[in-house]
């Protein structure tokens, strides 16, 4: 008895099996789920520092960020001066695009300056009080993986920026990037690929 030949799969299976392939993209992504990321990175708002970002599920983490800077300083009175800065954030990052070897998504945080009376008089040797300088970012991350284990990302977004009237004490770059004392600068699109990038190390 001849063998019948054999039916070439439908159009509409064909479209189907294309379909679910490509809905589910994240069968070779990278899986972050549980893992500390430590390293460099500067937020758009100018926060520069030590990175740590841990991840509470597959797409969701926690990011932070910290930079301190300490001068001490001979006072004229013979007596020893420290003077202290430091920047910082703290947010939720969001990563609603993944694959293997690159992931994108957005964030959640609150970027902060801080210098104590002495820093601040080191460049207005008139201030008479401390610096503390706040901007909310909202950025879309880009992030590289490099291995398993390594990572580079850069970062763009949306930030409010309030100066206080004492002076700026972020760096920020690129739109909403104000230092003028008591103004708000709001940007679209803040930060730019050199000033904002993030080099990590996942465990």
């Amino acid at each position: 008895m001849p063998h019948r030949p054999r039916r070439p799969i439908p159009l509409v299976a064909a479209l189907a099996l294309a379909t679910l392939a490509a809905l589910s993209p994240d069968a070779h992504a990278k899986d972050l789920n549980g893992r500390l990321g430590v390293g460099l990175e500067e937020t758009i708002g100018g926060a520069t520092g030590i990175a740590v970002r841990y991840f509470v599920s597959e797409g969701v983490g926690l990011t932070s960020t910290l930079g301190v800077d300490i001068t001490l300083i001979d006072g004229d009175d013979g007596q020893s001066k420290v003077a202290t800065g430091f920047v910082g954030s703290f947010g939720v990052a969001v990563h609603f695009a993944r694959s293997l070897h690159a992931h994108l998504g957005f964030g959640v945080r609150a970027t902060f300056g801080y210098r104590s009376l002495e820093a601040a008089q080191l460049i207005d040797p008139t201030a008479t009080s401390t610096d503390l300088h706040v901007a909310l970012e909202l950025p879309l991350l880009l992030e590289f993986f490099l291995s398993d284990h390594f990572s580079v990302g850069a970062s763009t977004g949306f930030i409010l920026n309030f100066v206080p009237k004492s002076g700026s004490s972020l760096p920020t770059s690129g739109a909403g990037g104000t230092r003028t004392p008591g103004a708000i600068g709001i940007g679209v699109g803040a930060g730019s690929i050199g000033a904002t990038l993030a080099v990590l190390y996942y465990f």
